[in-house]
């Protein structure tokens, strides 16, 4: 399964484009604290998307949350697709970042 990565610029309850942890982020990456590359979220979540009896692998989605500053929802900002293999055994580990592309 090709990896996917979907992007979720705008709030979808008011169009806000800020958030709270990527607007505290922003600020430390300006003092020079953080890496300009560095992502920032609240938390994640990982689900598979399907299981059988017996899988080698199966679809799974990693999703990014985070909160919009100008109404306060608590929204995707980020979603990826992959595949966790052999029961669980490789789960893929997003180690704190992702990619906006």
């Amino acid at each position: 399964m090709e990896t996917e990565k979907l992007n979720f610029d705008k709030c979808p309850n008011c169009g806000g484009e800020h958030t709270l942890a990527d607007d505290i982020l922003q600020k430390e990456i300006e003092k020079g604290k953080m890496a300009k590359e560095t992502r920032a979220f609240l938390f994640q979540h990982q689900s598979i998307i399907a299981k059988s009896s017996g899988w080698l692998s199966a679809p799974i989605i990693t999703t990014f949350y985070d909160m919009c500053v100008d109404c306060g929802t608590i929204r995707c900002i980020h979603a990826e697709t992959g595949t966790v293999v052999a029961g669980g055994k490789n789960l893929p580990n997003a180690g704190g970042q992702f990619s906006r592309s």
